[in-house]
């Protein structure tokens, strides 16, 4: 133990005598572990710590598969869940929930729109889910039979009731009606996703239909069942079913999978552990740049080492104290990175704290992030240390002690240092391929041509109840109103109501084109459906460029009337124009007349916020001719600022019902912003990655070659004095440099290559083989590398003789 002190002491007095390299490898070794403690943590909170069950018991999804369809994911019809229940032996229960926004209205408070689920009364035991206050939904509840009641979560029980103690029994007004409050779900309870008011599924059995009423399907693996098992059991159950209701039931088969695979889907999950071993990368560089530097000054330190072993140093006594060295490095650095990952995770949960994640994600610098940094700390500590050490005390002390000059000791850096640098660099390029193309979709995203002007343009949505709206004729009487009177505002351009707001996705059902055959349903396209009312393209400022908009004629029974986007003419039409032509979508029978075109508007790609460009066919159906809409965004153009719009929008429902109210309150700018996030997230993350990465590897090949050059001073002194000129001795220099920046981009580009094609997940209209990020990745990174090799470059050049000469 005193050994091992006497070592530590020794080590803290030889770093404090090199103030200078101390402070570099510190800086390095922090940056590597305070990013990878960055991203670990993100990783751990996102896909790793998952949902915390009692028993450790894993949670799955069931959902319905029909290979023949194409169809894969969708609910579960309710009498096939009872049979379910009935039949299978590999869950310890089945629960049903169905996901949408549950408005609250009381006398006391302005109506409010939440998060919110329709359960079955055993989804609770499923998920854990036990009230602080009250009880769940008991089976009379859950089949509509008894009185309306509702569950509240922990944050609405305090922010809207203030906490009031004697909650349950009290009368709240839940979708329009009259609900009794039975139970108080504790504080950080959410499911499904982020659900903060839970009502009964309200389906009863007796009056349910095979096939319909579908619902998600979730269950509790029994311990010691695995998730293959319960697949096969399920598809058996599924295909008795089959033969027992071949109408409804048969080639529907049951897909099982963990239901965080559901929510966080597999490719997003690839990307994050990508995202990981990338920043790995960045580790591995400052564990490379420090053995080189304590590479460097073993060199240095040679004929002490030598003097010593001489003396009778035993060689693992030599090795321990260097070791020590970098581990008192790696410790400093270590904390400092933490530090830096601390500010990083609240700089990181900061950017996403608006966006609607799952809630069991939970990101913080807590015991399994602090265990990884003391991991990373000890490997860093061992890679930067253990090869110099090796190498410095296993010269031959005869050589060492007889050799006198600095440019030819027996301790070279030589191949190994070469080597490193190589990896370093070849580690940056592949980081950079990455963050290069995340940059370019970056820049796609805030560049790509929308198809509208989201200037000054207000948004918000609402949903209308059954029980105040109950056909089709009151919600449309609603929506006129709506309009008419948000158009009458004195600072309104112009207003419109739609079901998918632009950048959000839509439904894509199949289309059929008048006079064209479809050999199966299957083989018909799929196109984007949006509902719109007169006034929406106007306050997008999108210009109809053939026939017409939408006016007050087109309503329900007169001739179905639809617009089409330019991209869905160019597919089905040609150059010919598509006025007056007709076509159908999804399961509706009436032909459709197309009436106007307008351009590509971006809704995001295949129905969903991510992909590439502009979603390819769109087309817009009045709302007035379509059935049973009730969720509905307004946009508003206004003269001035949006934002302040949302007090007179608010005053402007309340006239027309006072207990509804608007949610997701936003200008469009922010909509579209809130639609592409992940883009930008895992952009700033890459581009974050990439730049340390370059920074590291320049700093590198700038310290391996400085180092080079002084230890070669008085070769290239003695080479000056015989002739030769400064830009022979300066290309001399570079060569070596460029040399190995040449190897390490070629490696890069093949392991960038190989990286990204993963990735493209969270591409924005960018090819991952696009030719001008190589080209920008090789000319930044060689221009960084040629930076660093040319000021030891300029300064081999400037070495006089006599100090050439001087001797150590």
């Amino acid at each position: 133990m005193e050994s091992l002190l006497t070592d530590m002491r020794y080590g803290l007095r030889m770093l404090i005598k090199t103030p200078g390299l101390s402070a570099v490898a510190i800086l390095t070794i922090a940056l590597g572990v305070g990013l990878t403690t960055h991203t670990f943590s993100i990783v751990y909170g996102s896909v790793i710590r998952g949902l915390d069950f009692d028993r450790g018991t894993t949670l799955v999804n069931l959902s319905e598969d029909i290979p023949s369809r194409g169809i894969r994911g969708q609910g579960i019809p309710v009498l096939d869940l009872i049979d379910f229940r009935e039949q299978q032996t590999a869950f310890r229960g089945l629960g049903a929930f169905t996901m949408g926004t549950i408005n609250l209205a009381d006398e006391e408070s302005r109506p409010e729109r939440f998060q919110g689920a329709f359960v079955s009364a055993s989804l609770f035991a499923q998920v854990d889910g036990v009230p602080i206050l009250g009880r769940v939904f008991n089976p009379e509840e859950d089949a509509g039979i008894g009185e309306p009641v509702v569950i509240l979560g922990y944050n609405v029980w305090q922010n809207r009731y203030a906490g009031d103690p004697n909650i349950v029994g009290k009368t709240v007004r839940a979708n329009a009606e009259a609900a009794t409050v039975v139970g108080v779900m504790p504080q950080g309870f959410h499911f499904p996703i982020n659900q903060e008011v839970w009502l009964p599924l309200n389906i009863d059995p007796l009056q349910a239909e095979r096939g319909a009423n579908r619902a998600g399907v979730v269950g509790r693996l029994r311990e010691g069942v695995s998730i293959e098992q319960a697949d096969v059991q399920m598809r058996q159950i599924a295909g008795r079913l089959a033969e027992a209701y071949p109408e409804t039931n048969e080639g529907v088969g049951v897909w099982v999978q963990p239901y965080e695979d559901l929510i966080m889907p597999p490719a997003i999950v690839n990307v994050l552990w990508i995202m990981l071993g990338s920043v790995f990368g960045v580790l591995l560089i400052a564990c490379f740049n420090v053995a080189n530097l304590l590479l460097a000054r073993a060199l240095v330190r040679s004929k002490e080492v030598a003097v010593r072993s001489a003396l009778g140093a035993d060689r693992s006594r030599l090795i321990r104290q260097f070791l020590m060295e970098a581990g008192v490095l790696a410790v400093v650095g270590g904390a400092l990175g933490v530090v830096f990952a601390y500010f990083g995770i609240g700089a990181f949960n900061a950017s996403i704290a608006d966006i609607d994640k799952p809630y069991w994600i939970d990101i913080r610098l807590d015991g399994p992030a602090v265990i990884f940094t003391l991991g990373i700390t000890a490997v860093a500590a061992l890679v930067a240390g253990v090869l110099p050490a090796v190498r410095a005390s296993g010269g031959h002390v005869h050589d060492i002690l007889k050799d006198e000059s600095r440019g030819s000791s027996s301790l070279r850096m030589g191949r190994f240092s070469t080597a490193l640098v190589i990896g370093e660099i070849a580690l940056s390029c592949a980081l950079l391929v990455a963050a290069g193309m995340m940059v370019k979709s970056v820049i796609n995203v805030n560049t790509v041509d929308m198809g509208f002007e989201g200037d000054n343009v207000f948004t918000a949505r609402l949903g209308l109840f059954e029980s105040d709206y109950p056909d089709d004729e009151a919600r449309v009487r609603f929506f006129d109103r709506l309009v008419e009177e948000l158009n009458a505002e004195p600072g309104v351009v112009a207003a419109g109501l739609t079901t998918n707001l632009p950048a959000l996705g839509a439904a894509r059902p199949r289309v059929a084109i008048e006079g064209v055959a479809y050999p199966d349903v299957t083989d018909q396209p799929l196109s984007s459906r949006i509902n719109i009312t007169p006034g929406y393209l106007d306050a997008l400022s999108v210009a109809v460029i053939e026939g017409r908009d939408f006016g007050p004629q087109d309503r329900a029974g007169a001739m179905p009337t639809v617009i089409v986007n330019e991209s869905f003419a160019r597919r089905h039409f040609g150059v010919e124009t598509p006025i007056e032509r007709r076509f159908r979508a999804g399961e509706e029978q009436l032909w459709m007349t197309i009436v106007g075109l307008v351009p590509d508007i971006f809704l995001g790609s295949g129905g969903g916020p991510f992909g590439s460009g502009v979603s390819p066919d769109q087309f817009f159906v009045p709302i007035a001719q379509q059935t049973d809409i009730r969720f509905v965004s307004i946009t508003v153009k206004t003269r001035g600022e949006p934002g302040p719009f949302a007090a007179d929008a608010r005053d402007i429902l309340a006239r027309i019902d006072p207990d509804l109210p608007f949610y997701r309150v936003r200008t469009m700018e922010e909509s579209v912003e809130t639609a592409t996030f992940m883009f930008t997230i895992f952009g700033r993350l890459f581009t974050t990655f990439g730049v340390a990465a370059l920074f590291l590897a320049a700093v590198g090949l700038y310290g391996v070659m400085a180092f080079s050059v002084s230890r070669r001073t008085q070769e290239l002194g003695v080479r000056m004095a015989m002739g030769a000129e400064a830009e022979d001795v300066m290309w001399l220099v570079l060569a070596k440099g460029m040399k190995q920046l040449g190897i390490g981009i070629v490696l890069g580009l093949l392991m960038g290559a190989a990286m990204v094609r993963p990735l493209a997940t969270v591409f924005f209209d960018v090819n991952p083989s696009d030719p001008t990020v190589y080209v920008a990745i090789v000319a930044t990174l060689g221009l960084a590398g040629l930076v660093a090799c040319l000021i030891p470059a300029r300064r081999a050049t400037r070495i006089e003789l006599v100090d050439a000469l001087r001797p150590d």
